[in-house]
């Protein structure tokens, strides 16, 4: 399985927030190269064709996708898709996700982080992250995600610890605890900072994409 951790990145720039010149950041894939790692795994496991994170980066900037705070993949999946010839589907109904993957294909999911006006507290991140969704088990209760921030430490925190499963880079947590980790989030209910900037000034609508259904087109 081919894997890609954006932490070993701090020295490639991604810059960001390209479209409010007064929050643009000079960032890295490090810190904000998530979404571009989650679609170069994809793509190279459920194609079989190298998609680095080189030729990842290099579409994202081509397409004008690095203007969030990080990668919008409701802009950049569908460049994506077209590029490698496959189907896509962006929802934000769960029930898809699981009935996709147990068709044997992957998908892209939107990690809300933290919310404290749930008590939530983010499993895969406690800002908005993106990761890959590699497969689920026969039950549809089980996923296998590669996370393209993982560290050593990041699963034993408080709040995270016996939540996920780690086999190496393979990370086994439910359906249902994934699902929540991308539950959707209004845009007042961020914190002040660059995220809640861009969603402001994107005119975010009621719900959004979470999940982003890659399959081979027939």
């Amino acid at each position: 399985m081919y894997y890609v951790n954006q932490r070993n990145y701090p020295h490639i720039a991604y810059p960001t927030l390209t479209d409010l010149p007064e929050r643009k950041r000079d960032t890295s894939v490090s810190s904000s190269g998530c979404g571009l790692c989650s679609a170069s795994m994809l793509v190279t496991n459920l194609t079989g064709f190298e998609f680095s994170l080189a030729d990842s980066l290099e579409l994202s900037l081509a397409v004008g996708a690095n203007h969030s705070p990080g990668t919008d993949m409701d802009l950049f999946a569908p460049y994506v898709a077209e590029r490698f010839d496959l189907e896509l589907e962006m929802t934000d109904d769960p029930e898809k996700l699981r009935a996709h993957m147990r068709k044997g294909y992957m998908a892209i999911a939107n990690i809300t982080g933290d919310r404290p006006e749930d008590n939530h507290i983010g499993l895969f991140s406690h800002g908005g992250h993106y990761v890959t969704v590699v497969a689920i088990d026969e039950s549809g209760e089980e996923v296998t995600v590669l996370d393209p921030s993982q560290t050593v430490d990041k699963f034993k925190e408080e709040g995270r610890a016996g939540l996920v499963r780690e086999n190496g880079f393979y990370l086994h947590t439910t359906f249902e605890l994934l699902v929540e980790d991308c539950k959707y989030r209004q845009p007042a209910s961020y914190p002040d900072g660059d995220f809640k900037a861009w969603l402001e000034y994107k005119g975010s609508p009621d719900s959004a994409n979470r999940f982003f259904l890659f399959s081979p087109r027939n």
